[in-house]
């Protein structure tokens, strides 16, 4: 949902491919996986699409959309946007297995695009990919039940474990509709996009333009519960939360009284009044970059979640108390009851932050 609760979950990307993949290839070929925890997954060269005819100077990615120049009865030709609906990429996808590299080459199709309804620069597309030697098409993003969902082409890549964006204008991702990336554009949060920040948020004074590839950054910290800025998620699929910035105008707007979380940044969290699973805190778990010397929960300050001073870039709230919507005001200060009962030194590999949740087609 856009300008509310939205439902989020740990999975950073839905699938990510590339010429060299780190990490223990499972269940079969290389994108029938899943890819699980490599530690450094490219994303595709910008390069190879064969789009009715040899592509030159390009493809070029403008935000969502491709642009390039296409040889079409012996001329050069603009191709853009839908233009690439039917296009082809050839792949090569490497792994490294038991200390071996083995590769696979692969085909990818777009079987067509379509503009987001909720952002007018935010494309969609359908991409179906299959191995080189086989004549099976896939769905590269599935739902659950294996059916088609759309990507979208978000320039640069992500370091799998760390959750760090990794700059490279030679390289983009297909980032599902259902994991981190692609919902944070479609929130708004699109990294190619620019919008005022006011010092004075609410009157909109004191104002400059700014690009919101940060805010798309501590999106995904935020999305997957990512305290300690260190890809490490803390949520599972599904779980609902609220959040909002201070843009002029805001690209989210706070739409419930539920309970502060975070502050975040594209380094984690900046602040955290509490973890939105309280399931975690009752097995003696809590993020360690939150615990004090004793093993105890840092207290958060009075006005975690003021963003005074664009100190952080997104607030995040969670239904702690299962209110629902609620009319009334959130009570910032009802977190002193809360200080009990946590204890822990962190937490260990069995609570759920496994990567891939329930998507089945490999990597975040």
């Amino acid at each position: 949902m856009l300008q509310g609760p939205v439902l989020n979950g740990p999975v950073l990307q839905g699938i990510i491919l590339g010429p060299v993949l780190n990490g223990p290839v499972l269940n079969g070929n290389v994108l029938e996986g899943p890819l699980m925890q490599g530690p450094v997954l490219n994303g595709v060269n910008l390069n190879g699409p064969v789009l009715n005819g040899p592509v030159l100077n390009g493809p070029v990615l403008n935000g969502s959309e491709f642009s390039a120049k296409v040889i079409k009865n012996g001329k050069k030709v603009p191709a853009k946007g839908k233009d690439f609906i039917g296009s082809e990429w050839q792949l090569t996808v490497g792994q490294v297995v038991n200390g071996k590299e083995v590769y696979e080459d692969y085909v990818l199709r777009i079987d067509d695009i379509t503009k987001s309804p909720d952002q007018d620069d935010v494309y969609l597309y359908d991409v179906v990919h299959r191995a080189k030697n086989s004549n099976q098409w896939k769905p590269l993003c599935q739902d659950g039940q294996g059916g088609m969902v759309p990507a979208i082409p978000v320039a640069n890549y992500w370091n799998l474990e760390t959750g760090d964006r990794v700059d490279d204008p030679n390289v983009f991702v297909w980032a599902c509709t259902n994991a981190v990336i692609a919902k944070c554009v479609m929130w708004g949060y699109r990294p190619w996009a620019t919008t005022k920040r006011c010092k004075d948020w609410k009157k909109g004074k004191n104002c400059k333009t700014i690009s919101l590839r940060d805010h798309h950054q501590a999106c995904t910290r935020m999305a997957r519960a990512d305290y300690c800025g260190n890809g490490e998620p803390w949520t599972v699929n599904g779980t609902p939360i609220d959040l909002w910035d201070h843009m002029s105008p805001q690209v989210e707007a706070r739409a419930t009284n539920w309970f502060i979380e975070a502050e975040w940044t594209p380094d984690g969290a900046t602040c955290l009044r509490d973890i939105r699973h309280q399931e975690y805190k009752e097995q003696g778990l809590y993020p360690k970059c939150f615990l004090d010397k004793k093993g105890k929960p840092v207290k958060a300050p009075k006005d975690c979640g003021s963003l005074d001073d664009h100190r952080a870039l997104l607030v995040s709230s969670f239904d702690k108390y299962g209110e629902g919507l609620p009319n009334g005001d959130d009570d910032d200060d009802d977190d002193d009851d809360d200080d009990g009962g946590w204890g822990g030194h962190g937490h260990g590999n069995g609570h759920g932050h496994g990567h891939g949740h329930g998507h089945g087609h490999g990597g975040h």
